[in-house]
């Protein structure tokens, strides 16, 4: 992640973790960028409901972005926009400022699958650049078109269709 943009995805909650059951604080995240594995996401926004719960603060929104895809058809390089929904459980690293003596290692996982937890850091911020990370991930199309209708390249002569007609019997 670049320098710039340290800290828009660093996110308070101390004032959940001392508030009532059901309090939400809304974030909202504006262009900014993600720099991931050497390719970026641009113009993030995001809009994000942190929600009180008894023992953890739920987190649900949505995250759009813009990233650069290679047509799997025509293979020219075009922007892509991407969207997906974000909902993550945090717990807080230490439960004592919620009213509680015990801590995260108490929670009854017996009927959890497959659970990643996420934790509040000491001073009881977030992280969101890596959960945004994934989540934007997953919505990549694994065979991303540039547009809806594109034609592709001829097998033959390798003409781009989209720009180009070509004189092979194959079409």
């Amino acid at each position: 992640m670049q320098n710039k943009n340290k800290n828009k995805f660093h996110v308070n909650l101390s004032s959940l973790l001392i508030g009532n059951i059901g309090d939400i604080k809304k974030v909202i995240i504006k262009e900014v960028e993600l720099l991931s594995n050497n390719e970026t996401f641009n113009n993030i926004i995001a809009n994000i409901n942190f929600i009180r719960a008894d023992k953890t603060i739920i987190a649900k929104g949505k995250i759009r972005a813009n990233f650069k895809i290679i047509c799997s058809r025509c293979s020219e390089e075009t922007v892509q926009v991407i969207s997906s929904n974000y909902e993550e459980e945090y717990f807080p690293y230490n439960y004592d400022i919620m009213g509680f003596h015990n801590h995260i290692e108490d929670y009854d996982y017996e009927n959890e699958i497959d659970l990643q937890i996420q934790k509040l850091d000491k001073r009881n911020f977030v992280d969101l650049s890596s959960t945004f990370e994934n989540s934007l991930y997953s919505a990549i199309s694994i065979a991303p078109k540039c547009k809806e209708h594109c034609k592709g390249i001829c097998i033959n002569c390798l003409k781009n269709l989209n720009y180009e007609k070509c004189l092979c019997k194959t079409h």
